[in-house]
């Protein structure tokens, strides 16, 4: 596939000229001749190809799918809606990406096998989605879900963002400021003060004594950190018992466990609601649903209920079994099932998490700004005592 500059003619003798992608010069004048135009003349463009290693961003699979939709409900055949949003899309790594499904599907596969082609652009619940449609004979609601779940999920990511950003940059800053302390300005009024002979107090000699570690060890106190969260990292991603233990304390600390907990059950929820109403029956939405879940602990209680599910117990009973979701959550799972109105309870539910996720999110920050703030006021207040008490103290004896 290569992009041509074109300039073509209608049937007014009016010039058009664009830039579009094509096998070659002959499949560029069929294109154009399908879109009423008579090939004039054409440059292939020389395009500077992505890099293996180049993301697409979820903004541009955002736009994707409404584009697949739009062209879908228009009735536009599906390899020319395919042709379409790749000749439209702004990533190169993407537009590569479609020229692959389309040739996969103009050699006959269906729309989901050669998505499932590229496995790490598109993820199984893209795929799942998509298949879903082609069972149902509707890829038009399919794509609609799809953005409509991608939307949600970059909404999850920015709340994400917002929870993690904060607290690390304030946690650098107070790295940074007991380093600048420790190394640089403590051992200067230290000496100062150790060269007047003042009586030193406990706090005094306490500061002394970490502003030598520091002078001593600084290799070993600012590294040791470092490596022991990448000693974790490490093991978290080999061993999966490891990880589960790990999942098991994070949901209970305080503060943090409970916006993992209530994002991991805003995924699911989201998922399940949009598998679910998409046409897969229970058990695959819950299969798939729980594929989007982080939390390893989680995971598995979402597995219990499945297997409850399974054996003929209710959903809203399995979940109450599993002892994961809010009472009021399973009440709606509860009316949904009793009245058989399953999607408008399935909204109820994702209404509730994301108001959840977003209440939750804004109290960790309030909770968490204010005790940073007093950890370093604390640092500070010390240096200040341990400097200038000794000063105050021998000052106050003078006789004038």
């Amino acid at each position: 596939m290569a992009s041509y500059n074109y300039t073509a003619i209608d049937q007014t003798g009016r010039k058009s000229r664009g830039l579009i992608i094509a096998d070659n010069e002959l499949d560029l004048e069929a294109r154009l001749k399908h879109m009423g135009l008579d090939l004039v003349d054409a440059k292939p463009v020389r395009e500077r190809r992505a890099s293996r290693f180049s993301a697409i961003r979820l903004r541009d699979l955002i736009v994707l799918c409404l584009h697949l939709e739009q062209l879908e409900r228009a009735g536009v055949p599906l390899h020319d809606a395919l042709a379409d949003v790749r000749d439209a899309s702004e990533s190169m790594k993407l537009r590569d990406v479609l020229s692959g499904v389309y040739e996969s599907v103009k050699n006959g596969n269906i729309l989901s096998k050669a998505f499932a082609e590229h496995p790490r652009v598109f993820s199984h619940v893209f795929i799942g989605l998509v298949a879903a449609g082609e069972k149902t004979g509707n890829l038009a609601d399919s794509f609609h879900h799809l953005a409509e779940h991608l939307k949600w999920m970059a909404d999850i990511r920015r709340k994400l963002k917002k929870a993690t950003t904060y607290p690390l940059v304030l946690l650098a800053v107070i790295a940074v400021v007991i380093s600048v302390l420790m190394l640089f300005v403590v051992p200067k009024l230290i000496d100062f003060i150790m060269a007047q002979g003042f009586s030193l107090p406990w706090h005094t000699r306490a500061l002394i004594a970490v502003s030598s570690a520091f002078e001593d060890y600084w290799y070993l106190i600012l590294g040791a950190p470092a490596a022991f969260i990448m000693t974790l990292l490490f093991l978290y991603r080999t061993s999966d018992l490891f990880a589960y233990q790990i999942d098991w304390v994070l949901l209970r600390l305080p503060l943090i466990g409970p916006v993992l907990r209530k994002i991991d059950m805003a995924r699911f929820t989201h998922f399940f609601a949009i598998m679910f109403n998409s046409g897969i029956d229970m058990l695959e939405a819950l299969d798939a649903a729980k594929n989007v879940v982080s939390n390893r602990v989680l995971k598995d209680a979402i597995t219990a209920v499945r297997i409850n599910v399974t054996e003929g117990s209710t959903l809203a009973a399995s979940l109450r079994v599993s002892n994961q979701f809010p009472n009021l959550v399973i009440r709606m799972f509860k009316v949904g099932e009793d009245s058989g109105n399953m999607t408008e309870a399935l909204e109820n539910v994702n209404f509730f998490y994301n108001r959840e996720v977003a209440d939750a999110v804004d109290a960790m920050l309030g909770a968490i700004q204010p005790i940073l703030t007093v950890i370093m006021g604390i640092l500070v207040f010390w240096v200040i005592a341990a400097v200038f008490g000794p000063l105050y103290e021998s000052f106050s004896k003078i006789k004038f």
